[in-house]
């Protein structure tokens, strides 16, 4: 029930915070994909090439922090133009 209530919520989401919401979605997965090619090109050997697994690492992180500072601020500018 409560999931039918959030998605019916997001669906009738303000186009600008749509907007937010869609490109933060597509640029963590960007991110995402290039941290997967990082982790592809160590090949397993994570001590011969520690700094492309630190990078990937991080990567990850940051595409967590982006789409986490993308929904407070979708839910921000819901809530002014509302």
């Amino acid at each position: 029930m409560k999931l039918k209530k959030t998605v019916r919520r997001m669906l009738s989401m303000k186009p600008d915070a749509w907007y937010v919401f869609i490109r933060s979605i597509q640029f963590c997965c960007l991110l995402l994909l290039c941290a997967f090619a990082l982790l592809v090109e160590c090949n397993g050997d994570l001590l011969g090439r520690y700094p492309l697994y630190i990078s990937a690492q991080s990567l990850n992180e940051t595409a967590q922090g982006i789409l986490l500072i993308a929904l407070i601020l979708s839910v921000c500018i819901e809530e002014l133009q509302s």
